[in-house]
């Protein structure tokens, strides 16, 4: 027969063995689980974003409708394209930039704080818009406000840079984002039309966004272009917000040229239009399709990722949430319920319960005495009294 101390030995062993693969099962249903409660916020945090992009672009097709409406605009547009068209328009330009650029006393940055360079026709004209146009940037948020006219002259300009009394029809800027937009304006009269995310010269290679749409009088004689020029900032004030996203969470757009339309959470620098993003996410993010799941990401992490896209211009622009795999591992060890006292009870409960069970299974005699030798005593051999 087997003997007690290895039937322990064995019984013991197979219950640890047992306990083991049911913590192991647990670890990984429980996984499975934060798995399924990490991703749902993934989703949630890319619809968010993209609820806020929408709202964003819609305000400025909104305001952008109301001030090409504007009795201020269309007096303003009148006015410059009657005084454009009176002599040289190329001399004139000259002297424009001359006045408001060249001698501008205010420093470089800072052109938009001289209201009228002389007194001039053009600076009249100026005079009457420019309070108006420079508060509406400055508290709105817009980097810059344009009115151009049918013959592609740059009219107006908020902030006066390097584009500013240009032609964008044969300047140097006539294949800028400001010139693209100018001529799908044109082309798509009524319309509000937004353009690409591209590094623009005029504002020192800075990233820059423009929306426009045409100014038309009440016969419906388009008298030019009004274009604004978006701040990008906000768009990166968007999606960079990392409240309550762990350590690695991040949320990021990637345009359909594969590059970043937004910052990398994990870089010092700017990211934006210079960091490839060559995933497989985004791949299927910019194919129309959305959801969730583990692959790497542009840095070779494993992360769980969750795709979706946004129409934005002509394009579209992958939407993206991202969290490492080795956080949601750990979150998900740090709040699994502790199970180590509930196993130890389990395990001495089995043991016991073998105890037990072996206990009955052993032979019983009845609960009588083992029968007792009466042979030999130690008195005698006969078991009689004292010999004689």
């Amino acid at each position: 027969m087997m003997s007690s101390t290895r039937f322990w030995m064995i019984w013991s062993l197979a219950l640890a063995v047992i306990m083991m693969l049911a913590a192991w099962a647990f670890s990984q249903w429980h996984l499975q689980q934060y798995n399924r409660e990490i991703s749902a916020r993934l989703q949630l945090l890319n619809e968010l974003r993209q609820g806020a992009l929408q709202l964003y672009f819609g305000t400025a097709e909104a305001e952008l409708r109301v001030w090409g409406s504007s009795p201020l605009i269309l007096e303003a547009q009148s006015a410059l394209t009657q005084e454009w068209s009176t002599g040289d328009s190329d001399a004139l330009a000259e002297d424009i930039r001359r006045a408001y650029i060249e001698q501008n006393p205010h420093d470089t940055g800072k052109y938009s704080e001289l209201f009228k360079a002389d007194d001039s026709a053009y600076s009249i004209i100026h005079a009457s818009l420019h309070d108006t146009a420079r508060r509406f940037v400055t508290e709105r948020g817009y980097y810059d406000f344009f009115l151009v006219g049918n013959d592609g002259y740059v009219y107006y300009s908020v902030e006066k840079e390097d584009d500013f009394a240009t032609n964008l029809l044969n300047g140097p800027w006539r294949d800028s984002g400001l010139g693209k937009i100018y001529r799908r304006a044109l082309d798509t009269a009524g319309a509000v039309v937004m353009g690409e995310m591209e590094a623009y010269g005029p504002s020192k290679g800075a990233p820059a966004m423009f929306t426009a749409s045409t100014i038309r009088d009440s016969e419906g004689v388009t008298l030019g272009v009004l274009i604004f020029q978006l701040p990008t900032q906000t768009i990166l004030n968007i999606m960079n917000y990392t409240s309550g996203m762990g350590e690695t969470g991040e949320t990021y757009l990637v345009g359909e040229d594969l590059l970043m339309r937004s910052n990398s959470r994990f870089s010092e620098e700017s990211t934006v239009l210079k960091q490839t993003v060559d995933t497989r996410t985004v791949a299927l993010a910019l194919a129309g399709e959305e959801g969730v799941e583990y692959t790497s990401d542009y840095r070779g992490v494993e992360v769980l990722s969750s795709y979706d896209s946004i129409p934005v211009a002509q394009t579209k622009w992958a939407v993206m949430a991202e969290i490492d795999k080795a956080e949601v591992v750990a979150l998900a060890a740090r709040e699994r319920p502790a199970i180590s006292g509930a196993l130890a009870l389990l395990y001495g409960l089995s043991l016991w319960s073998i105890w037990y069970w072996r206990g009955r299974q052993m032979p019983q005699n009845g609960g009588e005495l083992p029968p007792v030798d009466m042979g030999q005593s130690d008195f005698g051999d006969d078991g009689g009294g004292m010999g004689s």
